[in-house]
């Protein structure tokens, strides 16, 4: 998870997305840091279900970090009399809100949902169109607090509103940046003044890192044979999640579930959906489908820039977004029906369990005595606001 409590003077709205798609890494690059192999099963499911909780412990852990830094440096920023702040630095996150729907959260089963979730939320391709202007009541209806967590939509999403710091002017943004940075800020033409990141740690965001964690943190990066290694300071020592690369290894779960797959395409095929295997991997081009329905001006000049072919949409598309709508929840419930069939569903649930256990039971131990180090520092900045 890079966060920015891990790496000088970069915005936390600037780095949340980049991560949320860090923390969600499911597996290792180095096959040297493995663990065993886990066998899916019920028993690799519990197990999953177990570690991601101590995952998403520590995702709720950078959560609590961010704020009370930023609570630490605003006390600094406003002891020089500066009242209004960049909401770029000062930007809550909702890590732990990425992870809430459990360790399914990056598992290819969006094409294979549980009946109960096809009969409400469909595939979920909607959330994507919904909140394009003119469904604003459809999206106060349907973003439930339920469909958020399902589809790892946070009530945080979006840029935070900067139109008060707008307003301040580049002399007064100027020596705000060299009062948190400690370093004279830079003069962009394009973008105002901005913070040098190649200056040492200074200004009150060292302050900040001296009373929470002592010290900041040198980062080690490693290199290859390719290009050297480098380094970057940090507010504390990172998050050991961080050690493990994003997952994208599809065509290993495809392997674990290659004789259901081929069982639920013959489901699909029988239940007239030709065309609509699902491939290695294991996602067939819903969102293509669907959102030339949903918002076909957008679609047209967004979407399918990978060109990815789809079936043809049926001869008397809904005009509107709610026909469309029971459209995809009715097609997610005919995919739902072969997932149980096929025993697709519990194959892409245990064999992702089995993945998930193999990467994080090797860091298990070091994610736990991580909790408790900022556990600690979290106690002493609570100490210092108090004062």
């Amino acid at each position: 998870m890079r966060s920015r409590t891990q790496q000088l003077r970069i915005p936390a709205a600037v780095i949340a997305a980049g991560a949320v798609a860090a923390a969600a890494a499911c597996t290792g690059g180095a096959a040297d840091d493995a663990g065993p192999a886990v066998e899916p099963g019920p028993g690799a499911v519990a197990e999953a279900e177990r570690l991601y909780q101590i995952v998403n412990d520590s995702r709720a852990m950078e959560d609590e970090l961010i704020a009370i830094e930023n609570r630490v440096a605003k006390r600094c920023m406003e002891d020089q009399g500066f009242t209004v702040h960049d909401p770029g630095y000062f930007a809550d996150t909702a890590f732990a809100a990425y992870g809430a729907s459990g360790y399914l959260v990056d598992a290819p089963v969006l094409a294979v949902p549980t009946p109960e979730a096809a009969e409400r939320w469909g595939f979920g391709v909607w959330t994507q169109f919904v909140l394009h202007p003119g469904n604003e009541d459809l999206a106060e209806e349907l973003l439930t607090p339920e469909a958020r967590i399902a589809f790892n939509l946070p009530e945080t999403a979006g840029e935070p509103d900067s139109s008060e710091w707008d307003a301040q002017g580049p002399d007064y943004q100027a020596e705000w940046i060299e009062a948190y940075t400690g370093a004279p800020a830079l003069d962009s033409e394009v973008k105002g003044p901005e913070p040098d990141h190649g200056a040492p740690p200074g200004g009150c965001w060292l302050q900040m890192v001296e009373t929470i964690y002592g010290e900041p943190y040198t980062v080690e990066s490693g290199g290859s044979a390719e290009e050297e290694g480098g380094s970057h300071t940090a507010a504390h020592r990172p998050n050991p999640i961080t050690t493990i690369e994003e997952f994208e290894d599809a065509d290993a779960l495809a392997d674990l579930v290659d004789a259901e797959a081929a069982d639920f395409d013959a489901c699909l095929a029988g239940s007239g959906y030709e065309g609509w295997e699902l491939g290695a991997s294991l996602f067939p081009p819903l969102w293509e489908y669907f959102g030339a329905m949903y918002d076909p001006a957008y679609f047209e000049e967004f979407g399918d820039e990978e060109g990815a072919a789809s079936p043809e949409p049926p001869d008397d598309v809904p005009g509107d977004f709610a026909g469309v709508l029971e459209l995809e929840r009715a097609m997610a419930l005919d995919f739902a029906a072969c997932g149980q069939e096929s025993g697709l569903r519990l194959a892409i649930e245990e064999g992702w369990a089995s993945m998930l256990v193999e990467a994080y039971q090797p860091i298990e131990t070091d994610m736990l005595a991580w909790q408790e180090e900022m556990q600690v520092h979290l106690d002493n900045a609570q100490d210092y606001l108090r004062e």
